[in-house]
């Protein structure tokens, strides 16, 4: 325990990236288990490879140098790493995510290559260097090596480094002595590229994070999740892990992947667990908690995970009564902390509550009820259907929100990143799209959520009206996902030789009115749109009755607020 006189020590300095890589390896620098896992998708693993290329900053690591005994992971991505020295140790803060992508790529295993267990997606870790194209990529599983592939796992090893430019030589390709040149020179850039590094010492973890945060001047980096799950890790006196909330929210995010919820943030896991605790679930700077605050949070922490967690999949089996199959289609992600607080206290609602929670839940997506609030009065609506509504047999009004206020405008375009869009998105899903022979597709939300935003389609590729070529009415589930660069029109034109019966219920089901269907063969592909995009609002507005929603005052459309950044 450091004493209260020592003074810690804040060292910012520059180290090669390729000496970074090696003392991991090492086990000189570590991951501590609290960190959560690898998250990274694969566009973020090649921008990190491609801003190093380029000499661009890819940001500063955090360490944190101690002698205390951590537990920390002997697997960073795929490889395996060295056993802790004896005495001190530096530990990685922040920085994980890009320290990892390093090492797992360009790190080449020097044995026998051993997989990581667990690994869900081995492939991501084996990049090359295009030096045809100077870029770097992921190979399809159809795709070949070819003499303009470097393989990035080589980059380090000069032995290793000498066999590939040798390949590409006997090759035979014309480019071959180009493709050298081209992966020698962006090794020199890789081999010369520093990364800024700040390393803290003469300290303990609370105090650690405390200086990172106050030094990141344009905000944390770390996230709540991170911070919270640092400064409540536990370790015995023999350095088994009592308490990992990383690891928590990890296994309670995994669970909800059977219900197509794997993809919801971290930090809404986090919060739901703080609303449970009663305790803010905004708060941004938990390092300034006082010591004593840190010790309970630490202490009760564990005691809510299982309820939470029972909670919460008590709220997405609510969601999916209502259509919501995937954490893509919800569209607000603070809807899903207020249900897990209310079914945390009320398991079992009456038919009434059932009823409050589901008009309740169309009011708050029509009317954006979360797009511009403010985490007091959200905190309050939390605490409002855990300690009311859940106790209230037959509840009817709300304190911290209006279930009477008029919807927003129909949206001008889509973007699945707006709520709206989303919303909207859960109407047409209401109702049952079809294939061309006229049966029912099987999990059409399944699309989305392996797909995201692709899995929308262009009804027209080329729509002179910039409004119509933007608006929801231009979009519509994709049929087939092996032809996602064909527009719609294409599939809808062959219900012409359809039945009349077969054609009108495809035709309805996918929100297009079957007066349109003619414009849309006779080349008036602009009034086809404006008939459908009418169709849509008026469809719209029908659902919201049904659902007691207030109707908008304004028919026509409006632009949408963006709400999620994700896809």
């Amino acid at each position: 325990m450091e004493q209260e006189s020592t003074h810690a020590e804040v060292k910012p300095e520059m180290v090669l990236f390729r000496d970074l890589v090696r003392h991991v390896v090492e086990g000189r620098v570590r991951i501590p288990r609290f960190q959560r896992p690898f998250v990274w998708r694969r566009d973020q693993m090649i921008d990190l490879l491609d801003s190093i290329r380029r000499q661009y900053p890819i940001g500063s690591l955090l360490i944190w140098e101690t002698d205390t005994p951590r537990n920390t992971l002997d697997w960073v991505g795929p490889v395996r790493i060295s056993s802790p020295p004896s005495g001190v140790v530096s530990l990685v803060l922040d920085g994980q995510q890009r320290l990892s992508t390093l090492v797992g790529i360009l790190r080449k295993p020097t044995g026998p290559e051993e997989q990581r267990p667990g690994e869900d997606d081995p492939g991501r870790w084996k990049i090359f260097f295009n030096a045809k194209d100077n870029r770097f990529e992921h190979l399809k599983p159809d795709e070949s090596v070819e003499a303009w592939h470097f393989p990035m796992g080589s980059l380090l090893n000069t032995v290793a480094f000498i066999n590939e430019s040798r390949r590409i030589m006997d090759s035979g390709h014309a480019d071959a002595e180009n493709f050298v040149q081209n992966s020698e020179q962006m090794a020199q850039k890789f081999s010369g590229y520093l990364v800024p590094v700040i390393r803290i010492k003469n300290t303990e973890l609370p105090q650690a994070i405390e200086i990172f945060a106050r030094l990141n001047s344009k905000g944390q980096s770390m996230t709540a999740d991170q911070m919270v799950s640092a400064l409540s890790y536990g370790e015995s006196l023999d350095g088994t892990t009592t308490f990992d909330l990383a690891e928590e929210i990890g296994a309670l995010v995994d669970r909800l992947d059977d219900f197509g919820f794997r993809g919801v943030d971290r930090v809404v896991v986090l919060r739901c667990f703080l609303a449970t605790l009663k305790t803010d679930i905004y708060r941004t700077d938990w390092t300034r908690l006082a010591d004593a605050t840190q010790k309970e949070l630490r202490e009760r922490l564990p005691t809510v995970i299982e309820s939470t967690g029972e909670a919460l999949e008590r709220s997405v089996r609510f969601l999916h009564e209502l259509g919501v199959r995937s954490h893509r289609l919800l569209p607000y992600a603070m809807q899903l902390v207020v249900l897990c607080a209310f079914f945390l206290e009320c398991p079992d609602p009456t038919e009434e509550q059932r009823r409050f929670l589901k008009r309740w839940f169309w009011v708050s997506s029509f009317t954006a009820r979360f797009s511009s609030s403010n985490p007091s009065r959200d905190g309050y609506l939390v605490a409002e259907f855990r300690d009311r509504v859940s106790r209230t047999a037959n509840p009817t009004t709300l304190d911290y929100m209006r279930l009477d206020v008029p919807a927003e405008p129909f949206p001008s375009t889509f973007d699945m990143r707006s709520a709206r869009a989303r919303t909207l998105l859960l109407v047409l899903l209401s109702l049952a799209p079809r294939a061309t022979n006229g049966e029912v597709i099987s999990e059409p939300w399944r699309r989305i959520a392996d797909h995201g935003p692709n899995a929308i389609g262009y009804l027209l590729a080329t729509v002179n009206d910039k409004e119509l070529r933007s608006s929801p009415a231009n979009r519509i589930l994709r049929i087939d996902m092996a032809q996602r660069r064909s527009q719609a029109k294409n599939w809808l034109e062959t219900l012409s030789d359809a039945s009349d019966d077969i054609r009108n219920i495809v035709l309805k089901s996918h929100g297009i009115p079957v007066e349109a269907f003619q414009f849309l063969l006779d080349g008036d592909g602009e009034e086809f749109l404006r008939l459908r995009r009418s169709h849509l609002i008026e469809l719209e507005r029908q659902f919201m009755s049904g659902q007691g929603v207030i109707l908008p005052r304004d028919l026509e459309p409006k632009p949408a607020a963006i709400d999620n950044d994700e896809d």
